[in-house]
């Protein structure tokens, strides 16, 4: 009995990801009750060991509960086609037995492990007969899969998904179950694995509203606002399973499937120094292994698949059981001995992009093995994040009756730091080029003039011009500040003496708050001062905010060389003469005095 004690304590050893509740039970067939409300699951078992319950005598001061005596082969594995394949596999373990009893004597001796119990259920599985002891298809009104009439013994429980299902967050695992009465098992999501998508909100310094690190690294979040033309970081986060949990599996893979908004391009890289992906393992969801020199994943390690026509791509790792990763100081260590891999890539925002809502969202989920005895696979739910970009619609207008309209305005956009201009091609932004730069940085100096714009920039369509009706549009803008600086006045009206000061400001649902998936739950509101003035409401459906630049009329000094010229020379003969006679007076008066 004592051989059957140390039996159940290495068999139970398997059961890590259970909790079994077996009371004392004098009827004749039992049954296993599995907690999993989760449609789909098919629950077999299958009696490995067979034979009588019984209790212990009490033993130094201690009474055993019910155990399993007279072993014999269960109905539902072939006996000696399991023995076999445990006498090639472990020869010196099980060389020597030729019973059901002999290989449960050899699993209870007291160097028996968990490993070898893992071991032996691995091996067990795959000799099988196909006497089902009883099954469950569904969960019950309690959320409960019940397998009734099976008799005591050992069984192995196989965990399958019907074929119509999802697989969405689901594992196959066989359960090693001792049946000496009813039992309850408590599956947990230990074995599931978790994926996480964030994109940052980079390069707006420590007044930027995604600055904190709320867990995932500075600047990564669910939402983030972009400019048209911009590289957008985005941030996929898997957490690893434990060596201990893939060991019944002969190799253990990841894919990873992302799918684009329409508006991002994915930004393709080539060079010894950069790919598109950079791919790290890390212990904590917030570091950022590119900035502490660490040795991103080799390329020839895992497999890409790039599908232009859906806008989206797969990584694929074919095995993290045997999956290396070099450290910065050049070890070779398991991945399995890491929590997370993290994969970092860019995508541009595009000319396509949506403006305002419903945003630009952007959806990945994981792929993993999930059945130890074959190739079925699972998948985590999707996971979100959204970007957005606004849309800036400018008015020229008479400053002494604002309801006339001014064409032929000329404007540039610039950027906060005045650093750069957009350049705008039907009304889109397409990228930013640099206007001005510090002294010690360079030598780009802003243009002074009209002309000077023209000749330096007019070919890259940083010059706005206001339409018949005075509206000029620039859509694809950041949140944030802008100038719009007046180049040419409309004919006949003078030039702005000031830049005009922008501040489009969105409410959106900053950090890791945006788990809805609903868009308008991730944008809420959008304004925009003028000039430090007052805030003025903005459309978020339409992602518009509006200003109206004002021109004032008056007279302009004339140019050289035309009717102005003529008449400073008219006028400045009279005066030459009126001094020429004012001074024949004088001296007539003088003489007439004498």
């Amino acid at each position: 009995m004592k051989k059957a004690r140390k039996l159940t304590a290495v068999l139970l050893s398997l059961v890590m990801l259970l909790a079994l509740v077996v009371p004392a039970s004098a009827a004749d067939t039992y049954s296993i009750t599995i907690h999993n409300d989760k449609t789909g699951h098919t629950y077999e078992a299958y009696q490995i060991f067979a034979g009588t319950v019984s209790s212990d005598e009490e033993t130094n001061g201690e009474t055993g509960g019910p155990m399993l005596g007279d072993i014999t082969w269960g109905s539902g594995v072939d006996g000696a086609a399991l023995l076999a394949a445990l006498k090639a596999a472990d020869e010196e373990k099980y060389g020597a037995c030729t019973t059901a009893a002999d290989v449960a004597e050899a699993l209870g001796t007291e160097t028996a492990t968990a490993a070898d119990a893992a071991a032996f259920a691995d091996i067990a599985a795959q000799h099988l007969t196909a006497t089902v002891a009883g099954t469950a298809t569904a969960p019950n009104d309690g959320g409960n899969y019940i397998i009734e009439g099976l008799p005591a013994g050992y069984y192995l429980v196989k965990d399958s998904l019907q074929e119509d299902d999802n697989q969405t967050g689901q594992v196959l695992s066989d359960y090693i179950v001792q049946v000496l009465g009813n039992v309850t098992m408590e599956p947990k999501d230990s074995g599931i694995p978790t994926l996480e998508k964030k994109v940052a909100e980079e390069g707006k310094g420590n007044e930027g509203k995604y600055n904190q690190d709320g867990g995932y690294g500075t600047y990564y979040n669910d939402v983030a606002d972009w400019n048209i033309g911009d590289s957008v970081p985005f941030k996929l986060i898997a957490s690893m399973p434990d060596a201990a949990e893939i060991a019944a599996y002969d190799t253990y893979s990841y894919t990873f499937h992302d799918t684009l908004d329409p508006g991002l391009t994915l930004e393709q890289k080539a060079g010894e120094d950069q790919t598109t992906f950079a791919i790290y393992f890390v212990n904590t969801k917030n570091e950022d292994p590119r900035a502490e020199g660490f040795q991103y994943l080799d390329a020839a390690k895992y497999d890409v698949n790039i599908d232009a026509e859906t806008n989206s791509f797969t990584i694929a790792i074919d095995d993290l059981k045997t999956l290396m990763v070099t450290t910065a100081g050049g070890q070779q260590i398991p991945a399995t001995n890491y929590d997370y891999i993290v994969i970092f890539y860019d995508a541009v925002l595009n000319a396509n992009a949506e403006i305002g809502l419903p945003g630009n969202e952007n959806t990945a989920y994981l792929e993993f093995s999930n059945n130890p005895n074959g190739d079925g696979t699972g998948r985590t739910e999707d996971d979100k994040v959204i970007v957005f970009t606004y849309e800036l619609d400018g008015t020229k207008v008479d400053g002494a009756d604002v309801n006339t309209k001014l064409a032929d305005a000329q404007f540039v956009l610039l950027n906060g730091a005045k650093s750069e201009a957009a350049m705008v091609e039907n009304g889109k932004v397409t990228g930013w080029v640099k206007v001005a730069t510090e002294a010690a940085a360079g030598d780009v100096q802003m243009p002074g003039t009209y002309e000077e714009w023209v000749e330096r920039y007019g070919d890259q369509n940083v010059i706005l011009t206001s339409a018949a009706d005075g509206i000029f549009k620039i859509a694809g803008l950041d949140d944030g500040t802008y100038f719009l600086r007046e180049i040419q006045a409309p004919n006949g009206y003078n030039l702005l003496e000031n830049d005009v000061k922008l501040v489009i400001t969105a409410d959106t649902a900053n950090g890791q708050g945006w788990n809805s998936g609903i868009a308008t739950d991730a944008l809420t509101g959008l304004t925009i001062a003028v000039n430090d003035g007052e805030l003025q409401p903005g459309n978020t459906d339409t992602g518009v905010v509006n200003v109206t630049v004002e021109n004032n009329g008056g007279a302009t000094l004339p140019e050289t060389g035309g009717m102005g010229t003529t008449l400073f020379y008219i006028i400045g003969g009279l005066l030459v003469v009126g001094a020429g006679i004012l001074l024949v007076v004088r001296i007539r008066m003088k003489a007439h005095n004498e």
